[in-house]
């Protein structure tokens, strides 16, 4: 699934999926180099792929690791989230490859809002879900996968609108980039965003992670002045 539409601005794409009651969350810039695994009863990691990690990662892996509430009773019309993912409208990007997959797109909320995707687990059922989910309409709050598993509990990933957007983010010039990487509601350069950013929480054991994909785009390296005017709109 991706956010926005495949002829305009648009996220990359993130694919959710299942096996033997483990849940498991990529996306296409870091699939085959990381991902999101969410294994029973409780452990939740975020880490590198076997083929990807050091010698000195071999052992473990994990960039983060925590543990996840438990999945409330049935019936209690209540869920344990654990990943959200927000992607601002205003830095989608326009200069990513076409994809021919089969994608579910989702709609990008309007400008200046944000699109909001969350991982759940649940023991209620898909009717239960999607009756709770109807009432918040005002934010657009939609199921977009809801899957039962063999030990009771389902996976469901919900999307929604909300009114938080981006902060503008500068990643300085390093380890061999020609420039700095900008994130800001403004392409000066009519880029088109062609690099997707995450960012990542650091959750603690009870917490979900958060995550922030941004479109951004390189500009040659800004004196800590420049890139004040910048971000306030005043270059």
């Amino acid at each position: 699934m991706a956010v926005g539409a495949p002829t305009g601005p648009r996220s990359t794409v993130w694919h959710f999926w299942s096996r033997n009651d483990q849940v498991y969350v990529a996306h296409s810039d870091m699939g085959g180099v990381q991902k999101f695994s969410f294994h029973t009863p409780d452990i939740c990691r975020l880490a590198f792929t076997k083929e990807n990690a050091s010698l000195a990662q071999r052992e473990n892996r994990a960039m983060h690791e925590w543990r996840r509430d438990p999945t409330p009773p049935s019936e209690s019309k209540r869920a344990v989230r654990v990943l959200r993912v927000g992607f601002a409208t205003d830095v989608l990007s326009t200069a990513l490859e076409p994809s021919n997959k089969n994608i579910n797109w989702i709609k990008a909320a309007p400008a200046g809002g944000s699109t909001v995707i969350d991982l759940m687990f649940t023991r209620d059922t898909e009717e239960t879900v999607r009756a709770a989910t109807a009432i918040d309409q005002s934010v657009e709050h939609q199921i977009l996968t809801y899957k039962m598993l063999s030990n009771g509990e389902a996976f469901c990933v919900t999307s929604w609108f909300a009114e938080q957007t981006t902060e503008a983010l500068r990643v300085p010039a390093s380890h061999g980039h020609p420039g700095d990487l900008i994130v800001l509601p403004t392409d000066p350069t009519l880029s088109g965003r062609p690099v997707r950013l995450t960012t990542f929480s650091n959750p603690k054991d009870g917490d979900f992670i958060r995550a922030w994909e941004f479109g951004a785009y390189w500009v040659d390296p800004l004196s800590d002045q420049q890139w004040d005017t910048m971000r306030h709109g005043l270059a």
